[in-house]
């Protein structure tokens, strides 16, 4: 197990230097000067030069290349082109405003669907089924921002009952994370985006649930069970459902990869001040480090959620076995 933990991580450290030396290139590649935002064309030469030679620009391509990957490593992402602001400070208070919209969504959705799911395979074909099927299929057809517009009109403008945009009331920024925790009206505020992104992808934890929960349903050792005399509620939830969940906990990390690609909409549409909104505002202002830098960090979530749902899946499965090359089989 070791050895195949040393190569996943190995595996997962060559993807980030992958996906970091695409990003350098592309963004350079861009057409353009994205020093346009801060060197005005006006200025006298001897001050645009000066200027280049600060942010790194005058030197040759493989020499920045090289600048860049140390400051990956020494976390030095360089400063705003718009608030001369170190991205890196950007970057942490958007990172953590993100992952708790996600993170409560990603959790209300699997938590939702996975209960629903078990719930229709083990009365499949009626009432709960047939609804469940039919409902799940229309939300996700729904772009989250139609979703989130709907919830917006009915929740917020029609009956008041939610705020219609923030993370907190204005003037009251919250000091750090746990101060923002702390705050009532921030879990009030969070309750649309939240249903936002969970009526969208509720659909695959509960597809995905219902029929591996139905495949093993059909398994010689529930016949066994059942021909022993337990009780329906412990072989659904014991036998049937815990073994199910190995397909749901594969779909894990891709689904945190598509909700990431959600949150710029979710974001956009609640004001909330995350990575998906930082991101649009970057792209618009042609502030490149921050653009570079935020999409760098969410792809270190994804592919470090894709090593942890691997090594997890190892653990839960006692099929599965590490063989003596360090791979899984």
């Amino acid at each position: 197990m070791t050895e195949y933990l040393l190569r996943r991580v190995f595996y997962t450290l060559l993807t980030i230097f992958a996906v970091a030396t695409v990003l350098f290139f592309v963004f350079r590649l861009l057409p353009g000067d994205p020093t346009m935002q801060v060197i005005s064309p006006a200025m006298d030469p001897a001050v645009q030069a000066r200027m280049k030679a600060a942010f790194g620009l005058d030197q040759p391509l493989w020499i920045q290349y090289g600048v860049y990957l140390k400051n990956l490593i020494t976390l030095e992402w360089g400063r705003s082109f718009v608030s001369s602001q170190p991205v890196i400070e950007i970057l942490e208070y958007r990172f953590w405003n993100t992952l708790l919209l996600m993170s409560a969504g990603m959790a209300f959705t699997l938590a939702i669907g996975i209960s629903i799911g078990i719930i229709m395979a083990w009365w499949r074909n009626g009432v709960i089924d047939v609804v469940g099927t039919v409902s799940s299929l229309i939300f996700q057809a729904a772009p989250p921002f139609v979703t989130g517009l709907l919830l917006l009109m009915l929740l917020s403008y029609n009956l008041g009952l939610f705020p219609t945009g923030g993370m907190y009331p204005p003037g009251q920024r919250p000091d750090g994370v746990l101060s923002l925790i702390m705050m009532p009206e921030f879990w009030h505020r969070i309750i649309l985006p939240t249903l936002t992104v969970s009526l969208y992808y509720i659909t695959t934890p509960m597809l995905v649930m219902r029929d591996s929960m139905l495949e093993i349903l059909g398994s010689d050792y529930i016949e066994l069970a059942k021909a022993k005399g337990l009780r329906p509620s412990r072989v659904m939830i014991k036998h049937a459902a815990r073994n199910a969940l190995l397909a749901v906990v594969t779909l894990g990390s891709i689904m945190v990869g598509f909700a990431i690609g959600g949150q710029v909409v979710v974001e956009s549409l609640f004001s909330w001040p995350g990575m998906g909104q930082l991101m649009v505002e970057a792209a618009a202002s042609h502030d490149y480090p921050v653009a570079q830098g935020t999409f760098l960090t969410l792809a270190i979530l994804v592919i470090t959620l894709n090593l942890l749902t691997d090594v997890l899946y190892c653990y839960l499965d006692p099929r599965i076995q590490v063989s003596k090359k360090g791979m899984a089989t």
